[in-house]
C-alpha cells in the first residue's frame, strides 16, 4: 500500500531571528525523523530546474549536511536574512518524500513553518508509527499545531472551516485535552514534556487516513466541529 502523507506545522524559536545553526539542527533533525518512518537511510537532495541537476547536489548523506550545501546555504541566509525557503527531496521521482522549510516573516524572525511530504510503500507503518514521528516534533520544537493528512484533505477545503486549523489524520495542539471532552476522535493522546503535559494529539482514524474516504472525512469533520465548540480550533492567521 502506498503511503502518500503531508505533515504541516509552525513553530517559534524564542524571541529573536533563527540562528543559522539551529536551521541546519532542525534539518537534520527531520532528516532523521522521515528517515525513520520511511524505515530507511536515504540521501537528501537539493532541488533543481531538471531531475538531472537535482539529483547531482547531495544535501544530506547519512543524516549530515554536505559540506556544498551548508555554505550555499550559509550565504543564501546571510543575503536575505531575515528571510530562509528551501527544500530537499530524497530523489525517487514522481514518488519522492520532501520536507519544505520556509521562514518567510518579516515581523516575525523567529517563526518557520515546514512541511513534510512522506510517500512509502513500508507496510510497517502504522498509526503508531506517525503518533510517535508527531511526538518527536512537539517534544523537539514549540509548535502552535502539527498536521497531518492525505489526498488534499485542507487544500481541497474538505475540511468544514477553511479559515481555520483541520484535523485530517491527526492534529496535535498545545493544550491539555481530555480524551472524555471528545468522544469523535479515535484517539486522544497527551504529549509530555518531562512529568508536565505539553499539548495533544487527536487522532481521527485508527487506519491510514485517506482524504478521499467519505468515511474518512466525516470523522475530521466532526472532531473539527467539536473543537471549534471547545474553543480549541483557532483561524489561521491566529497562529
Amino acid at each position: 500500500m502506498n503511503i502518500d502523507m503531508s505533515v504541516n506545522y509552525s513553530f517559534r524559536v524564542g524571541s529573536g531571528n533563527i540562528t543559522f545553526e539551529k536551521i541546519i539542527e532542525q534539518f537534520s533533525f527531520l532528516v532523521i525523523e522521515s528517515n525513520g518512518l520511511l524505515g530507511k537511510c536515504y540521501e537528501w537532495y537539493e532541488t533543481g530546474y531538471s531531475k538531472k541537476q537535482a539529483l547531482s547536489r547531495i544535501a544530506f548523506e547519512k543524516n549530515r549536511i554536505s559540506e556544498n550545501t551548508y555554505l550555499k546555504w550559509e550565504r543564501k541566509y546571510k543575503k536575505d536574512s531575515p528571510l530562509f525557503v528551501e527544500s530537499i527531496w530524497d530523489g525517487k521521482g514522481d514518488f519522492s518524500s520532501s520536507i519544505n522549510y520556509r521562514k518567510m516573516f518579516f515581523d516575525q524572525i523567529n517563526r518557520a513553518d515546514v512541511e513534510l511530504h512522506l510517500v512509502s510503500q513500508n507496510e510497517n507503518i502504522d498509526v503508531e508509527r506517525f503518533i510517535e514521528l508527531i511526538t518527536n516534533i512537539a517534544c523537539y520544537l514549540d509548535c502552535s499545531y502539527i498536521n497531518a493528512d492525505s489526498k488534499g484533505y485542507r487544500f481541497f477545503d474538505k475540511n468544514v472551516f477553511p479559515d481555520r486549523l483541520s484535523v485530517g489524520w491527526m492534529l496535535y495542539i498545545p493544550h491539555v485535552l481530555l480524551p472524555e471532552l471528545i468522544p469523535e476522535a479515535a484517539r486522544v493522546v497527551p504529549v509530555m514534556d518531562g512529568e508536565k503535559q505539553k499539548g495533544t494529539i487527536i487522532v481521527s482514524t485508527e487506519e491510514i487516513f485517506d482524504g478521499n474516504n467519505k468515511e474518512h472525512i466525516g470523522k475530521a469533520n466532526d472532531i473539527e466541529i467539536k473543537l471549534l465548540d471547545l474553543g480549541l480550533l483557532p483561524l489561521m492567521t491566529e497562529l
